[in-house]
């Protein structure tokens, strides 16, 4: 059946074959880092919670903090 179609039909056909097997390694992937993406915005937040509650002087502390000095 192989010997029956042109060229540009086998090529076709493998470079649909690898798109699958990208496509599904890819979505793979995005399910283990899904749950890592999640947990990181759920940190942020938790964060910017405790940052509303500082005071002047512990904000400079944190700009200090942030900027190396």
């Amino acid at each position: 059946m192989d010997g029956c179609r042109s060229h540009k039909v086998r090529k076709i056909l493998q470079l649909e074959g690898r798109a699958a097997t990208v496509r599904a390694n890819y979505e793979g992937g995005l399910a283990r880092i899904s749950p890592l993406r999640h947990k990181a915005e759920e940190l942020a937040q938790q964060a910017i919670a405790v940052k509303v509650t500082l005071t002047p002087y512990e904000l400079a502390q944190l700009r200090r903090a942030r900027s190396g000095v």
